[in-house]
């Protein structure tokens, strides 16, 4: 572990190489992480999505902090990306939702249920 003696070779002032060391902790986090994941597997346990996710969140968030791309990522223009799925076979469209991460699978689930037409009652 760091302790705060160490930070003496970050100048403090420099917001650049601030965001460049906060981006290479969070890798390490995220390499920490997928080695957990990795000696999980290989005693054929189960790891839960979340976990797996939050290793892909990690990395992009730490490039996203190095880059200074903002907070959160771009939005999408949900009404194509479901065009776009609703194009794709079923074969396709499993395959692409197997690698989704959950969190994002269910903010997809709940574009589907904004966008989706209602029905009218008959009469």
């Amino acid at each position: 572990m760091r302790n705060k003696s160490d930070r003496n070779d970050i100048p403090l002032d420099n917001p650049f190489l601030r965001r460049r060391a906060l981006a290479a902790q969070v890798v390490t986090i995220a390499n920490s992480l997928a080695g957990t994941v990795s000696s999980a597997a290989e005693l054929d346990l189960a790891v839960p999505p979340p976990v797996s996710n939050a290793i892909h969140d990690l990395r992009s968030w730490a490039v996203r902090v190095e880059h200074s791309t903002g907070g959160r990522p771009h939005s999408v223009d949900a009404t194509r990306v479901l065009a776009y799925l609703r194009g794709l076979s079923d074969q396709q469209l499993l395959a692409l939702l197997a690698d989704l991460p959950w969190s994002r699978l269910d903010a997809l689930l709940d574009a589907v249920e904004l966008t989706r037409p209602r029905e009218r009652p008959a009469g």
